[in-house]
């Protein structure tokens, strides 16, 4: 869950009230995938996460890169938690602080996470549970108040269609319209993902975590769908505008819809409760994926990646080395990222093209499994087989395409905040592998690949894509 308090306005200013059906359709578009992953992790059982599927199906080389974009959707969705609890700080204080201030509570905070995943899982998961249920409990009460009151009604709401299939709403000042909202939604899904990651942490069988998946997309369709319905039908406060012009406006002063709308017409307690919810859904965010993207550098490490110290762990069995590389990425994406002005359109974007990448490699490796493993152990098979896959590879490459094409029109118009993030990122690890495969040459012994065995999977895997024959 994401924090809706500060994306609302965005989300409402894509496309207007049809911003709800485009949450069912981005819904609906991560099925197939979450079906593939699904599958695979029903195969690796013990162990899983995107990079080990990728590198099972191709090879250590395509595995590498498929993770750094993973980790890349991860870090910066980590950097915009951070940068949207300063905004939250902010909002209570009820004014705007200086930003060395700013820099200092994302830094404190980053410092807090970083300490956290050195401790024993359960401490960052019981955080979790609680939290989860709290931001659960004042969004259902947001809605039912929202919608009960005597400003809700119909006539608030716009053409369905508010700024057409592509266009732009030049309020917020971004690339808009339904079909962009339907493929930059999905940053509002991902995350199922990380199940398998912590399959060997967990008892919950891994035939059964399509189950955990699916019902993770179908509660965001239906919570995030209803919130926006909900806040788009309140009057607006100023007259002058519509309901989602209003909405849209928010944005500049970083968004804060369902506090504003509750200390206007409902009172004080929702609008902190409010704010109280949206601290918890970042709370789970930072926790969760600080611990995935720490998990991933991990098991890189483990199988010859990277250097075998990123495959140490503490005496809790917390990765201690991902743990403090999240740390300085996060560190630096955060500095790039304040200093643009629009900075929610650009993680927003980014977390979006990254997690697109994720998932096509995913679908291409399920596909692949199919292909080159057909005789190996599937305790759960993902429903339509190779179809699936592919309907998934098609979904992938559609939130890909409009993700590039925001953040071309993003430098195109001016802005070059996106194109510095991913550069800069990409160029870091372009730089480490460089030098791993100098050092590789020399010291192969560091690198030695652990490698999964799979249940029946005895043929030699076919050619891969990248023309190497066998799974390294």
């Amino acid at each position: 869950m994401g924090p809706w308090l500060i994306l609302t306005s965005q989300w409402i200013g894509y496309t207007g009230v049809s911003v709800s059906l485009a949450f069912l359709l981005c819904g609906i578009l991560c099925i197939p995938i979450a079906l593939c992953y699904g599958e695979l992790a029903s195969m690796f059982k013990t162990r899983g996460g995107s990079y080990e599927y990728v590198r099972a199906a191709y090879n250590r080389e395509a595995g590498y890169w498929v993770s750094w974009t993973t980790m890349f959707t991860y870090i910066v969705l980590i950097c915009f938690q951070i940068i949207c609890v300063t905004m939250l700080i902010q909002y209570i204080a009820g004014e705007d602080f200086a930003k060395i201030v700013v820099i200092g509570i994302a830094v404190s905070l980053m410092i807090l996470m970083t300490v956290l995943n050195t401790r024993n899982l359960s401490v960052a998961t019981t955080l979790q549970v609680v939290m989860f249920f709290v931001l659960v409990a004042a969004g259902v009460v947001t809605m039912i108040c929202f919608v009960g009151s005597s400003v809700f009604g119909l006539e608030n709401i716009g053409p369905f269609f508010q700024n057409g299939i592509m266009g732009r709403n030049d309020i917020i000042g971004m690339d808009a319209g339904f079909v962009l909202a339907v493929a930059a939604l999905v940053t509002m899904f991902f995350g199922f993902e990380l199940i398998p990651q912590f399959a060997g942490e967990a008892n919950y069988p891994a035939n059964k975590h399509w189950k955990l998946m699916l019902g993770g997309i179908v509660f965001v369709i239906a919570f995030d769908a209803l919130i926006c319905f909900a806040e788009i039908g309140m009057r607006s406060i100023d007259s002058s505008m519509t309901s989602f012009e209003y909405i849209s406006s928010l944005y500049a002063g970083n968004g804060m819809v369902s506090a504003v709308f509750a200390e206007a017409y409902v009172g004080p307690w929702l609008q902190y409760a409010v704010v109280v919810a949206n601290f918890c859904a970042m709370g789970c965010g930072l926790i969760g994926f600080w611990m995935g993207a720490s998990r991933i550098l991990h098991s890189m490490g483990s199988s010859g990646s990277l250097p075998k110290m990123f495959g140490k762990a503490n005496k809790h069995g917390m990765p201690s080395t991902g743990n403090y590389f999240v740390l300085a990425m996060v560190f630096v994406l955060v500095m790039i990222a304040l200093s643009g002005p629009a900075w929610i359109n650009a993680t927003f974007s980014l977390m979006a093209l990254g997690v697109g990448f994720t998932y096509f490699g995913v679908s291409m490796a399920f596909l692949k499994m199919k292909k080159a493993k057909p005789r190996a152990a599937r305790p759960w098979k993902a429903p339509g087989g190779n179809a699936v896959g592919y309907i998934a590879a098609g979904a992938s490459l559609f939130m890909i395409l409009m993700m590039v094409y925001t953040v071309v029109s993003s430098a195109a118009s001016g802005d070059y905040t996106m194109a510095a993030m991913s550069l800069v990122f990409f160029g870091i690890i372009g730089v480490i592998r460089y030098l791993m495969k100098r050092d590789m040459a020399c010291n192969p012994d560091r690198y030695v690949e652990d490698v999964v065995e799979l249940e029946g999977a005895s043929e030699p895997a076919a050619e891969t894509i990248f023309g190497v024959t066998g799974v390294e």
